[in-house]
C-alpha cells in the first residue's frame, strides 16, 4: 500500500515505523509527512506525543479524534522546506493537505509549520495557517 503521505514508498516502508516507533524521524519533513499519515490513520496519540511539551496542552486529543475521523485525507503536498536537516535543530515546512470535510466537500489546509528537534527528536512546535 502506497504511502498516505505521498512520498511515493509504500507505508511500511515510510511513515507506518515511525507510527509504530520502530525508526526514529531524521527530517522535519518526514516528522510533517508522519503526522499527515497520523491523521489518515486516526493514531491521535502519535499526534500528541510528536507535539512539543510547550505547545501540547494546546492540543485536545478529542478534537484530533474528531477531525481525523471526520475527514476523507486525500493528499499531503509539500511546498517548500526551510533547515530541518539531519544536523538541524530547528525547521520549518510548508505544505497543503488536501481532504474532504464531513459534508464531503473538498478543503486545502494551508500551513506554515515549525519543528524543533530535541535530544535527537523531532516535534511540532506549532503552525500558522494561511
Amino acid at each position: 500500500m502506497e504511502c498516505h503521505c505521498c512520498s511515493g514508498l509504500n507505508f511500511a516502508d515510510c511513515c507506518q515505523p515511525f507510527l509504530l516507533g520502530t525508526k526514529k524521524v531524521e527530517t522535519a519533513e518526514s516528522m510533517m509527512r508522519s503526522r499527515y499519515s497520523a491523521y489518515v490513520v486516526v493514531d491521535v496519540d502519535y499526534i500528541l506525543k510528536t507535539t512539543h511539551r510547550a505547545t501540547r496542552h494546546l492540543h485536545q486529543a478529542n478534537t484530533i479524534k474528531q477531525w481525523a475521523k471526520s475527514s476523507i485525507w486525500e493528499k499531503l503536498e509539500i511546498i517548500s522546506t526551510q533547515a530541518g536537516g539531519e544536523t538541524d535543530v530547528v525547521g520549518r515546512v510548508e505544505f497543503k493537505a488536501h481532504f474532504l470535510d464531513s459534508n464531503k466537500r473538498a478543503q486545502v489546509h494551508y500551513e506554515h509549520s515549525s519543528f524543533s528537534k530535541e535530544n535527537g527528536c523531532w516535534y511540532f512546535v506549532d503552525g500558522l495557517v494561511l
